[in-house]
This record gives C-alpha cells, sequence and structure tokens, in this order.
C-alpha cells in the first residue's frame, strides 16, 4: 500500500469534516476572528513513560537520550515532585479528564467508563468556542477494545447519532480506538484507529504508529489555524510491547552497570528496558519534530504544550513490574508545560503535583473558567514562577490497594486497608530527600515517630475531604453506559 497516498486521501476528507464543522459553528468562527487572545493548547499524554526516563533531572536513568524533550524542557517548566493519583491506565486518564478523584468517579479500574454526569476539560475548552480534536488511545469509554462498538454492535463516536455524542467528553473530532496496544500493525485485523466517521484508519498499517499520529496532529492543526484549538495526542508507548518499535532507535544495550540501585542484582528485565528506552527515543524524535512544526507554523507562541505520562514504570525496581505501585518508579510521572510569554523558560517547579490538579492548572492557564466539580487545586501560579499558597501533602489513593501521602520530604503508605485503620497500619515511611530510590523504611524510627504521626493525620484528613471509603474499597464505574 502507498501509505502516502492514502494519508492524503485520508487528510482530504479529515479537512472536509473540519470544514464542515466551522461552517457549522458561529461561534467557532467568531472566535477564530479574535483567535490571538486565546492560547492553542497540545497536551501529549505519553502511557508508562516514568519521571526517571530522561537525560535530564537529578534521578535519571543513566542510558536513555531524550535531547529534544530537554530542549522543550529548557524552554519551559519542569514539574520535579509531580504524581499519578492513581497509577494505572483508565484511573489516571479519567483524573485528567475530570480533575476528580478515581473514587470521586468510580473509575477505580482499567475498562471502566467515565459516568454521563461527569464534567471533562475539553467540553470547557469546545464551550469557550475552541476545535477540539482526539488522537489515540483514550481508555476511558469501557470495555471495547480495538475499536468503539460496544457488545450490542453500538459506536460511541459517530456523528449521525447525536444521542451517544455525549460520549466525546467534549471532543468535536476524533481519530483513536479505547485501547489495545499495537504500535505497528502488520495486518488490517490489529487496526485500532478509526477516524470520525468509524472507518478503520488501514493507512497506519506497516508504519509506527506515534508517527502516523503526529502527522494527524500536524493536519488538524493545519486545518485550524484562523481559531483556536486544542490537540489532544494520546500516544501508546512506551508501553508494552517494548518491542514494537523501529529498528533506527533501538540504540540501547542494558548491563549490570547500568542498573538502578533498587533493581536486584542480575539486572533482571534488562531487555526489556532496553527496548522500552528505544521506545522513549522514538516518542523523543518524534516530539521534537512536532516542536519543529509548530515553531515552523508560526505557533510557538500562542500555544501552551504539555507532555505528561499517566504513570510509569517499574523495571523490576523493588523486585517490582509495571504500574500500580506507590513506589517511585510507578507513580511519579514526567509533567512539562510550555507556555512563551506566561511561563517562564528554564524553571523547576517543587510544588507538589498531582494529577487531579492538571485540569484546573490547565483551564486557568488558558483564562478559561475554574470548575467546581473538580477536586484539584490551580496551581498556575506556580507554574508562572509566582507565589502561591504552601502546598503540604497531595493525596494518591489506589483501587483497594494502598493509599499514599506525599509530602515536600517525605512519602507515607498505607497498604493494610482492614478496619479500623490506625498508626499501626502505616506500612511505609520514606525520606525522599536523602533516599530517592526508596531503600530505608522509617516506619518505626523513633526520631521520626511525629513524622509519621503528622503524615497519618493528614491521610485520614484525606481520605474525609474527599469522600474516601477506605479501607472499604471504593463502588466502582460501569464498564457500558447508554445515556
Amino acid at each position: 500500500m502507498n501509505t502516502s497516498q492514502s494519508f492524503s486521501t485520508s487528510r482530504r476528507a479529515f479537512l472536509g469534516g473540519v470544514g464542515t464543522l466551522a461552517a457549522a459553528s458561529p461561534l467557532l468562527s467568531a472566535r477564530g476572528a479574535a483567535h490571538g487572545a486565546l492560547p492553542n493548547v497540545l497536551f501529549v499524554l505519553v502511557d508508562q513513560w516514568r519521571f526517571s526516563a530522561f537525560s535530564h533531572g537529578e534521578v535519571n536513568d543513566a542510558l536513555v537520550q531524550t535531547p529534544n524533550i530537554d530542549n522543550f524542557v529548557a524552554e519551559g517548566l519542569r514539574w520535579r515532585k509531580a504524581y499519578a493519583t492513581s497509577p494505572v491506565c483508565t484511573p489516571e486518564r479519567a483524573v485528567l479528564m475530570t480533575g476528580l478523584y478515581p473514587h470521586q468517579t468510580g473509575m477505580t479500574h482499567n475498562d471502566l467508563m467515565i459516568p454521563p454526569g461527569n464534567r471533562c476539560f475539553a467540553e470547557v475548552f469546545q464551550q469557550a468556542g475552541y476545535a477540539t480534536h482526539y488522537i489515540g488511545k483514550t481508555h476511558y469509554d469501557g470495555e471495547g477494545r480495538y475499536d468503539t462498538v460496544d457488545a450490542e454492535g453500538n459506536t460511541g463516536w459517530l456523528p449521525g447519532d447525536p444521542s451517544r455524542r455525549w460520549r466525546r467528553r467534549g471532543f468535536t473530532t476524533y481519530q483513536g480506538f479505547n485501547r489495545g496496544h499495537n504500535f505497528i500493525s502488520t495486518s488490517a485485523g490489529n487496526v485500532a484507529m478509526v477516524d470520525d466517521d468509524g472507518r478503520t484508519m488501514t493507512e497506519v498499517l506497516n508504519r509506527y504508529e506515534p508517527e502516523f499520529q503526529r502527522e494527524l496532529a500536524e493536519t488538524f492543526i493545519q486545518s485550524n489555524r484562523e481559531r483556536p484549538w486544542l490537540c489532544y495526542l494520546s500516544w501508546g508507548p512506551p508501553h508494552t510491547p517494548y518491542d514494537e518499535v523501529p529498528a533506527e532507535y533501538q540504540i540501547y544495550s542494558v548491563s549490570e552497570s547500568d542498573r538502578r540501585p533498587n533493581v536486584p542484582a542480575g539486572n533482571p528485565g534488562a531487555g526489556d528496558l532496553a527496548d522500552y528506552y528505544a521506545q522513549c527515543a522514538a516518542l523523543d524524535d518524534h516530539f521534537g519534530r512536532l516542536m519543529q512544526f509548530l515553531e515552523d507554523e508560526g505557533l510557538k507562541d500562542n500555544t501552551l504544550v504539555v507532555f505528561t505520562s499517566d504513570h510509569g514504570d517499574m523495571h523490576y525496581s523493588q523486585n517490582l513490574e509495571k504500574k500500580g505501585h506507590p513506589e517511585e518508579e510507578s507513580c511519579h510521572i514526567p509533567l512539562f508545560m510550555r507556555m512563551p510569554g506566561t511561563i517562564p523558560s528554564g524553571q523547576v517547579s517543587d510544588t507538589l503535583m498531582n494529577g487531579v490538579d492538571v485540569m484546573p492548572t490547565l483551564l486557568s492557564l488558558c483564562g478559561l473558567p475554574s470548575q467546581k466539580t473538580c477536586a484539584g487545586v490551580d496551581k498556575s501560579a506556580a507554574a508562572k514562577g509566582q507565589p502561591m499558597p504552601e502546598v503540604d501533602s497531595i493525596f494518591c489513593p489506589h483501587q483497594g490497594a494502598w493509599r499514599m501521602v506525599r509530602s515536600d520530604r517525605y512519602k507515607l503508605i498505607v497498604r493494610d486497608n482492614t478496619s479500623p485503620m490506625s498508626i499501626n497500619s502505616v506500612t511505609e515511611l520514606f525520606d525522599m530527600d536523602s533516599d530517592p530510590y526508596e531503600q530505608t523504611n522509617l516506619k518505626d524510627d523513633p526520631a521520626r515517630a511525629g513524622v509519621k504521626q503528622q503524615l497519618y493525620d493528614r491521610l485520614v484528613q484525606w481520605i474525609a475531604d474527599t469522600g474516601d471509603s477506605w479501607p472499604a474499597a471504593p463502588v466502582k464505574a460501569k464498564g457500558m453506559y447508554t445515556t
């Protein structure tokens, strides 16, 4: 198949669709005339990229090289203490969409659907006149895996069914899929992506999916130059399968000397980690190309760019794998922002940042109204390098498995969800300043008894303030809502 010709055909169809949207929307046309007052937003979400897997930073993985993201960070802001609220795909993606904790939406596990009554941040942008577009994996739309068709054969994305448009969550146009990971599809049956009309996007066959999705983002941006736009680009790597990455990026070999201090001797999983770094290098390349595109198009100065991940990857740190853990490699995430003229360049913020804080902060940076539905805190002042009230701690609750409180210096974890909870329920206490690899548990250290009590009391308060049912497991949302 001639993929470049196929992409051009898809591009013409997509441009026709957005042309129809512009003609049908006086609000968008009116906003387009005053576009200079509203910043564009490019939100790049990656899947399973941990905080340390960059060539910048204090506790970084020594091998991986990310020059383009490093340059981007130098032009904007790096949140040094940003955490996934609940470090698993669906829960955290719902957190980013709603600004709510998983137990407040019921989005506590994978493959659930955001309930219809929860307001999502793209709806705010849409109502402000933005052209809003989603590209890639959503994984907050229920049980469907490789397409958006439910068990009854209904689809939530096709524009021909207005009664189900609410499942778009404020994204007027869409090119993606709900869940699944095929980064280089070699047969049409493995292609997950569908376009705005529900057509399987076979143009991605035998191509690296993030490259194809980057081109889709560029097409959307070019077609909306005369109006403010929000483009949500959700890349699948560096999630498994780690080895589905073009050969040109497979340049890493991980040895015993590269082992992190909290990984067992022998460096188990070294081959997977090498492929993981290759995925990071590939995304760094395509992110750099996307940033160059914004600059070439004259859009850099009026675009807020956000780069973050839904969670990290343990890769045998603490002898654990994947995600869903309160350890740093799983829950400590990258969060970078660039907004020339608003966010000072080269800024590093130590303000604690939680996933629930992203939505209110993003809305504030764009001058859009705050939402009373958000549980998170607007931290745009910190993003701008301005003083803001002290953030004493953040709260990270994960399913019925554990609760974590992170203060500026310490991390306290409770894994025992038996009732009643008490100070004796604390399972770990770490000094993150002196022990970033979490190798010395201080929960029984008499010298830290006061810190332990203070953070435990704060945990109890967080549980009460957010309506958490802990130690009882929270009630889950449904895998499918029909209205």
